[in-house]
């Protein structure tokens, strides 16, 4: 995969979730872990947070629509990857409602995986590029209205 994409991974269980961490090595997606909800907060509220989450769907704190509601508050914005321990369509139609960008179960097929994560690292660069330009279009949209007064 080209470019560095990064993911934060936020899982307390071992199996399967191990095995997407495997995939995205695999993949060259620098990742970095968290246990809890807690935890990950520190990480995607930081300047510059990773392009994707991978959380499963129960943590010891909160759970996966908790994750997908602090990362749409990170500065920038984050694609969530919500991970079942087995194919489950409520759990599915759930994630993509609430705002998941992608739910994935086992197997972790590399190819699969790797459509998945271009996916969402694209989502997210595009949201972040369209927000950078609003951002810039505010500024000067200020600017214009500072030199008529």
């Amino acid at each position: 995969m080209r470019g560095n994409v990064t993911a934060l991974l936020i899982f307390q269980k071992a199996k399967p979730y191990h095995d997407v961490e495997v995939e995205l090595e695999k993949l060259s997606v620098a990742t970095r872990r968290a246990h809890t909800l807690a935890k990950a907060c520190h990480v995607l509220s930081s300047a510059d947070p990773p392009l994707l989450v991978f959380t499963e769907s129960e943590l010891a704190d909160r759970n996966w629509a908790d994750v997908v509601s602090f990362s749409a508050r990170a500065p920038s914005p984050v694609s969530v990857i919500v991970v079942g321990r087995e194919i489950n369509t409520k759990l599915y139609a759930s994630a993509i409602e609430v705002g998941a960008f992608d739910f994935i179960a086992p197997p972790f097929d590399e190819i699969d995986l790797a459509h998945v994560v271009r996916c969402a690292a694209d989502n997210a660069l595009r949201r972040r590029l369209a927000a950078k330009n609003l951002r810039g279009l505010g500024r000067q949209l200020t600017g214009t209205q500072e030199g008529l007064a």
